[in-house]
C-alpha cells in the first residue's frame, strides 16, 4: 500500500502545522514504518530541498505546481493527483474529491465554538469561510486525528464527528528544545534582543485576539509601575491582525521595556526560551499549546489560563490563571518574579512532566492511524 502526504505546510516559516508535519514525518524511517506502507509520497507545491527538509529516503517527493493557496492547491491539484491508498492531511481540511481514503488532523474546534475570538475582517480566520470546510472535512475523513482530550471533546461538540472515528496522537516539543546551561550564550541572546543582560517575560505565538497580547502588555505595565521589576517583555510572533504594538506600548509607558519580533528561527527560539525568566500565555481559550510544552522542555516556568486544554497540555504544572484578565495576570507575573521557590518548583515539575511526550510517540500513533484507515 502507498501513503500520500499533503506537504504544503512544510515550506516557508514553519510554525505550528509545519513543525508538526516535519517532526512527525522525519521519524518515519524505513525501519520505523516496517510492517505498514510499502511506499510513501510527499506532495507539495514547491521544490523540496532534502538538506533543509530531511524526509526519510524511502519517501518520494512529487511537486504539483503551480504555487497557490493551500485550500485551492489541495482541491485543484492534490485531490485529482493523489492515487494513494490513504492521504494524510495534517491541516484541518481534506480535498473534496480524491480516490484515497483520508486522515485529517484537527487540532481544535475553537473557531467554531468561540468565533468571537477571531476578527471577522481577517480573511484567514473567517468563521463563515472556514467552519464549513473544517466541519465537512472532519465528517468526511475516514479517521480524524487530534492531540488532546479537550480537543477531542470540542471536535465532537462542534463538528458532530462520532467518537469512534477520532484517534489521539499527542504532540511533543521538538527534540532540540532542551535546557541550555551556557551562561555566555544566554547572556548573548538577551543582549541581542534587548541590548543588555536583563530578565524578561516571554510570549511566543501568532498575535490573534484570543491570545491577548495587549492584555499581557497592560499587566506587565502595571507591575513595572508599581513594583519596579527589572524585567522586560518580549513578544515573539507574527502580528497577523495588525495590532499597533508600538502605539500600545507608548500609551502604557513601556516602550523602553518592550520588544516585539516576528518569526524567530529555532536556533534563536531555543535560547530565548532558556534565557527567559518565565513563559506567559494568557489565552482566552485553547485546546492545546505546543509553545507551553517547549517552554517546559527547557525548564522554564509557565503562566497560562486554567482552561481544559492548557491544564492538560501543561499537566497542571503551571501557574494557572482563573481567567484571562489584567489583574490575575499581573499578580501571577509578579508572583513568579518574586517567589523563587515557586519558580524553581514549576521549572522542575514542568520539565519532568513533558519528558513523557516525544515525537517518536506522536509519529507512531499517527502512522498507526494512517495504517488503520488504509485497511478500513
Amino acid at each position: 500500500m502507498r501513503l500520500g502526504i499533503n506537504g504544503w505546510r512544510i515550506h516557508g516559516h514553519r510554525t505550528g502545522v509545519g513543525r508538526y508535519l516535519l517532526n512527525t514525518v522525519r521519524c518515519w524511517s524505513r525501519e520505523f514504518a516496517r510492517g505498514t506502507f510499502a511506499e510513501a509520497r510527499f506532495y507539495s507545491h514547491l521544490p523540496l530541498d532534502r538538506n533543509e527538509i530531511p524526509l526519510p529516503d524511502w519517501i518520494s517527493h512529487k511537486q504539483l505546481g503551480p504555487a497557490m493557496r493551500m485550500l485551492l492547491w489541495e482541491n485543484l491539484r492534490l485531490g485529482p493527483a493523489a492515487d494513494d491508498d490513504v492521504l494524510f492531511c495534517p491541516s484541518f481540511s481534506r480535498p473534496r474529491l480524491t480516490r484515497a481514503k483520508t486522515v485529517v488532523t484537527v487540532y481544535e474546534a475553537t473557531l467554531a465554538l468561540y468565533p468571537q475570538y477571531f476578527p471577522r475582517n481577517h480573511f484567514f480566520a473567517r468563521p463563515d469561510l472556514y467552519i464549513p470546510i473544517y466541519r465537512w472535512s472532519a465528517r468526511n475523513a475516514t479517521l480524524v486525528l487530534t492531540t488532546t482530550q479537550a480537543a477531542k471533546s470540542d471536535i465532537i461538540k462542534a463538528f458532530g464527528v462520532p467518537e469512534e472515528r477520532i484517534r489521539m496522537a499527542p504532540l511533543a516539543p521538538a527534540p532540540e528544545f532542551v535546557p541550555v546551561r551556557d551562561a555566555a550564550a544566554l547572556r548573548s541572546i538577551r543582549e541581542k534582543y534587548f541590548g543588555e543582560d536583563v530578565p524578561y517575560f516571554l510570549f511566543v505565538g501568532k498575535l490573534t485576539p484570543r491570545r491577548n497580547v495587549p492584555m499581557l502588555m497592560e499587566a506587565f505595565a502595571r507591575i513595572k509601575e508599581k513594583h519596579k521589576l527589572p524585567h522586560k517583555l518580549l513578544v515573539a510572533g507574527i502580528n497577523t491582525t495588525g495590532i499597533d504594538l508600538p502605539g500600545h506600548a507608548r500609551s502604557l509607558g513601556i516602550s523602553s521595556h518592550f520588544v516585539h519580533t516576528g518569526y524567530v528561527p529555532n536556533e534563536d527560539l531555543l535560547l530565548l526560551y532558556n534565557a527567559s525568566d518565565c513563559f506567559v500565555l494568557p489565552y482566552s481559550y485553547e485546546a492545546l499549546s505546543l509553545t507551553t510544552m517547549e517552554a517546559q522542555a527547557v525548564g522554564v516556568p509557565v503562566i497560562t489560563t486554567d482552561v481544559p486544554g492548557l491544564r492538560e497540555t501543561t499537566g497542571g504544572h503551571a501557574l494557572l490563571l482563573p481567567e484571562a484578565a489584567v489583574e490575575p495576570l499581573a499578580e501571577a507575573m509578579l508572583r513568579i518574579a518574586e517567589d523563587r521557590e515557586l519558580h524553581g518548583r514549576l521549572s522542575v515539575d514542568g520539565l519532568e512532566f513533558v519528558k513523557e511526550f516525544t515525537w517518536e510517540r506522536t509519529a507512531r500513533a499517527t502512522l498507526a492511524t494512517l495504517w488503520e484507515a488504509a485497511n478500513l
